[in-house]
């Protein structure tokens, strides 16, 4: 199916440009890119549904079904299988993304937000929020273990590279920064260790890394931001105004471009880096 494209204006504080944005379903929360930059996937928590963008063409190339308020979205690193957040049954649903089909679910325990898979080692990373932990599981989701005491954990993101991965503390207005290559020795309820935690705006959301691991991207909602964090500095370079409310960014893989879902204006906003 491909959809017209219709364009807004963001200004960021350096000043203004056009911005592109693609129409997808209701509520579109949590984004995620594939490895080659060809496809994104837009979880929509108002209607239940993933929308899968064809990135090259900038249309919708297919919407399926997936929960009924889905929340955080992830790849496997091949691209072939989806992870989607259930908050409504507190799971994780995976997906084959070439037909969109359920292939298994498992459940949680808990009210899963946001979700990453780390590289070296493959595993899935579990926001639980609501008990200030992240939940640690093998790519079958089975979880081993879970990170405590990382304070209202809502956005994940794991770098490129497999040697990081981050957490935005929504209420502290921070993100904690991990040790990727480390999650495959929790076993139980392990406390957290964070390498660093880096201050931004208020209402840090959606997170993704550049490529390089160079810079971090974060969605502020509902603030209608996204701040650049220069990950060599830890400190904020950037910051570009989203309308619309935006929950969650990916990254493309080439650094040229950011997406962006707007919440409140049910679509998935395209911003030239």
């Amino acid at each position: 199916m491909s959809l017209s494209t219709t364009p807004t204006t963001g200004p960021d504080r350096a000043g203004s440009q056009p911005f592109e944005t693609i129409p997808v379903g209701a509520g579109p929360h949590s984004v995620a890119a594939s490895g080659d930059g060809r496809r994104v996937y837009v979880t929509n928590f108002l209607d239940g549904t993933v929308t899968a963008v064809d990135t090259p063409a900038h249309t919708v190339a297919m919407t399926f079904p997936v929960a009924a308020g889905p929340y955080g979205v992830a790849l496997d690193p091949p691209g072939e299988k989806l992870y989607v957040a259930d908050h409504s049954t507190d799971a994780v649903k995976v997906f084959d993304t070439a037909t969109g089909d359920e292939t298994t679910s498992t459940g949680t325990g808990a009210r899963p937000y946001g979700l990453a898979v780390t590289v070296h080692p493959e595993q899935l990373l579990i926001a639980d929020a609501i008990d200030d932990q992240v939940m640690v599981a093998d790519l079958l989701t089975k979880t081993h273990g879970a990170l405590t005491g990382i304070d209202f954990p809502v956005g994940l993101a794991a770098d490129p590279s497999g040697n990081r991965f981050y957490a935005a503390n929504y209420f502290a207005n921070t993100v904690s920064v991990y040790d990727a290559t480390e999650v495959i020795e929790v076993k139980g309820p392990t406390p957290a260790e964070p390498l660093e935690v880096i201050t931004v705006d208020r209402g840090p959301y959606g997170l993704a890394v550049g490529p390089h691991d160079s810079q971090l991207y974060v969605a502020h909602f509902p603030f209608d931001t996204v701040s650049v964090v220069d990950l060599h500095s830890s400190t904020v370079t950037r910051t570009i105004t989203v309308p619309g409310g935006p929950r969650g960014v990916a990254a493309d893989p080439d650094g040229h471009r950011l997406y962006v879902t707007a919440f409140f204006r049910r679509s998935l906003v395209v911003v030239p880096l």
